[in-house]
């Protein structure tokens, strides 16, 4: 997927109730982490914030990062009506040296999958925690390839093995990792049901 594509999906975005669902049983599980309102927060790829929004009276701030201006823009509309002042968008790329922003929470819900390099983005959020901050990534249990429909473009990973994503956490400092099974998603497309993981963990 583009940003042109999340661009012109992001009005209808909200209007799926498996995505709603979805992010009600991730930000759910997240919450389980001893979250509290010192703690600064980001999240990558936050999309329309349905994670976000859940999560941002838990802490001090929240960073809401994506590339995608539409999704943004989206979610910026929620933050005014809600009138959060604790939470702000941001479009930039965490991969460029002059990012340099700590956090104490960095989420990572169902995005993994669209970066091709996968472990260089957990190294990345490894950089940007702050000492004891914890990382959140939820995504697919591997998958047979059937849960994007092939039109899809972008889709760089057909889910993880959790225990893949452990050994490259663990080499970045990450410890007290845990995972979970947070969510199953059954498509009347392909009669399936695909499982979505919560790993957690904390940074040395």
């Amino acid at each position: 997927m583009t940003n042109k594509h999340f661009d012109k999906a992001a009005a209808t975005w909200d209007n799926k109730p498996r995505r709603v669902q979805l992010a009600e049983k991730i930000s759910a599980a997240i919450a389980k982490l001893p979250l509290n309102t010192t703690m600064s927060g980001m999240e990558f790829g936050c999309g329309t914030g349905l994670v976000s929004l859940a999560l941002a009276p838990k802490l001090k701030k929240l960073t809401a990062l994506d590339t995608s201006q539409g999704m943004l823009d989206v979610l910026q509309e929620k933050i005014d009506e809600q009138q959060l002042d604790n939470m702000h968008c941001l479009n930039a790329d965490i991969f460029q040296d002059a990012y340099r922003e700590r956090y104490d929470l960095i989420i990572c819900s169902m995005t993994l999958h669209h970066l091709e390099d996968a472990a260089g983005l957990l190294k990345r959020f490894s950089e940007l925690l702050n000492p004891g901050g914890y990382l959140a990534v939820a995504d697919l249990v591997t998958e047979d390839g059937s849960f994007h429909d092939p039109a899809v473009k972008g889709i760089h990973h057909d889910g993880f093995s959790t225990e893949a994503l452990e050994k490259t956490l663990t080499a970045q400092g990450i410890i007290n990792i845990h995972s979970d099974i947070v969510h199953t998603i059954k498509k009347e497309t392909t009669q399936k049901e695909y499982q979505i993981f919560l790993l957690t963990g904390q940074k040395k």
